[in-house]
């Protein structure tokens, strides 16, 4: 059983890392910064970041929003206030990560989030609804690797696991996950069908023939 929990809860995680990589493309599409700066000081600050690109369709493809945005000179990264990333898919409702905080470096080369972190998607067709919450979320997206070390607990529809260690992964093309301290879960297997009763043979009425005279 706690094989078939993880076949259906760890690939949660895996999108969740998958989701962070794709941050990637966000972070460089920002304008050019300067660089005169006094160290210490962020050398561009924007309030109500909101960016969001499209596919080849035109349709909203991914969307960043953040309450406020800074940028330190000097290879310090970015610090994102109260961040929320959107990932819309071709059906069904979006995956929507969120925390409290956020640190990007140069290039994107780690993302960390912290306070708070969730990733969720609501309940479309059979699919219910799926949840994954943690207090700090590193990724080294060019590496392909996340992690956590902090307690971990994923849902999906009446299944759970939780990790008192958190966990890693691994989501580049071979995608594993691995998690840390003591796990508990909770697999609630698909009820059966009944099958049905087999249906009756239609009843042919039986001739009796006129008795004859006795």
């Amino acid at each position: 059983m706690v094989g078939i929990v993880r076949q259906r809860l760890l690939p949660i995680l895996l999108a969740l890392l998958a989701i962070l990589a794709w941050w990637l493309s966000l972070m460089r599409e920002g304008p050019r910064l300067a660089q005169d700066t006094p160290p210490g000081e962020p050398d561009q600050v924007v309030e109500g970041l909101r960016i969001t690109t499209l596919d080849e369709a035109g349709q909203p493809q991914r969307r960043l929003v953040a309450r406020e945005a800074r940028h330190y000179p000097g290879g310090a990264g970015s610090e994102l206030d109260a961040p929320r990333l959107t990932l819309f898919t071709a059906e069904g409702p979006p995956w929507r990560l969120k925390s409290e905080r956020g640190w990007v470096a140069e290039e994107a080369a780690e993302i960390r989030l912290r306070g708070e972190v969730f990733l969720d998607r609501e309940a479309w067709r059979d699919s219910p609804p799926v949840q994954i919450s943690t207090q700090e979320l590193q990724v080294w997206p060019q590496e392909h690797y996340g992690r956590t070390q902090t307690p971990l607990r994923a849902t999906r529809g009446a299944d759970w696991l939780t990790s008192v260690g958190g966990g890693e992964a691994w989501f580049g093309e071979t995608l594993r996950a691995r998690l840390f301290g003591r796990v508990s879960l909770e697999f609630h297997p698909p009820p059966r069908a009944e099958s049905a009763p087999p249906e009756a043979s239609p009843l042919t009425p039986t001739e009796t023939p006129d008795a004859g005279p006795s």
